[in-house]
């Protein structure tokens, strides 16, 4: 079988894609069942990305009502664009396929740690170690849970409640309380906030804020010759401020975004060199591609934090790369 191009392998998974997602809908007719069969009978490669995207069908199929799925069929079905549903079902499939591992419950997963709960009094600084997930209940009933490798530092409850994301990211839940602001500190950057919930992420000198509940207020100080910024966010608002001072707000899927929280990672169309980033974030086994060159391709799917076996298998049997050897601290994989 004569080798394609990236582009034309790409554009073969989608159609692969389509026709699974299709197929397990429920609703194929009868015409778009015929069309299915002349599409598997014209070319060797047709079959061979239809066997693969069955392969990875054979081990996900459990999780074919996750509720991101459920979403995105829900919204095909409202849609009549031709276009639109073909890309549509395309990720829907996707999204079954690369998702590698049948339930994702924290208790029920060693690959993230322990889940613990510390209750806290007095000031102190509390983190977490890599693949950890931990969650604090302060004082006045609000709760932090810190993800992987983070540290947050909290400070005793006075007239107002004030902590400082050190490293990492956390996600507040905040008790309403009118008369104590609930201030959290990331670099440079404080988020004040009443009653609601917020995750924040530093990351070298980026700050993340993605506001799943209520209202905050993102301040910057002011400094010399520089006016500082400040950003009033409602819920469903992503802001991310950079190292060279420019600020973004945008819509987001904050259940995408806050996945994390029940111990797994979304991807929708990531670069795979950003997904290959985060997964190695929860795992002392990284996924290391040789010679640097990580393949420019985008992933759809939903991985249990620290799952580097099967996110590298998905990876494999998408096409993307292969593995060509495993050890006990890495998963080298080659471009194809």
């Amino acid at each position: 079988m004569t080798a394609l191009s990236p582009p034309a392998r790409d554009a073969l998974r989608s159609e692969a894609a389509h026709w699974l997602a299709l197929r397990r809908s429920g609703e194929m007719t009868a015409s778009e069942e015929h069309e299915f069969r002349i599409w598997l009978d014209a070319s060797p490669a047709h079959e061979d990305a239809w066997l693969r995207m069955e392969r990875v069908w054979a081990m996900t199929g459990a999780v074919a009502d996750d509720t991101r799925i459920v979403a995105a069929r829900a919204e095909d079905a409202r849609t009549h664009d031709p276009a639109l549903r073909r890309w549509r079902m395309a990720g829907i499939a996707a999204a079954i396929a690369l998702t590698l591992g049948s339930t994702w419950a924290v208790r029920d997963s060693g690959l993230i740690g322990d889940f613990k709960t510390a209750s806290l009094a007095d000031a102190q600084t509390f983190q977490t170690g890599l693949g950890q997930r931990t969650t604090l209940t302060l004082q006045d009933g609000s709760t932090v849970t810190l993800d992987t490798a983070s540290e947050v530092r909290v400070s005793a409850m006075g007239s107002t409640r004030s902590l400082a994301l050190v490293r990492g990211r956390a996600f507040f839940k905040v008790a309403r309380d009118p008369l104590r602001p609930f201030l959290v500190k990331a670099g440079d950057k404080t988020v004040r906030a009443l009653g609601t919930a917020f995750g924040v992420r530093l990351d070298g000198g980026e700050v993340t804020v993605t506001l799943v509940e209520g209202k905050v207020r993102v301040e910057e100080p002011r400094a010399f010759l520089k006016p500082g910024h400040s950003a009033e966010m409602t819920a469903g608002a992503e802001l991310v401020a950079r190292p060279d001072d420019s600020w973004t707000i945008d819509r987001v899927d904050t259940a995408r975004e806050t996945s994390w929280l029940d111990g797994r990672l979304t991807f929708m169309r990531d670069p795979l060199a950003e997904a290959v980033e985060e997964m190695n974030r929860y795992s002392e086994r990284k996924l290391v591609f040789t010679g640097g060159r990580i393949p420019d391709e985008h992933i759809v799917g939903v991985f249990r934090a620290g799952d580097v076996d099967s996110f590298a298998q998905a990876v494999e049997l998408n096409g993307f790369a292969r593995i060509v050897k495993t050890a006990p601290d890495r998963i080298e994989l080659a471009a194809e």
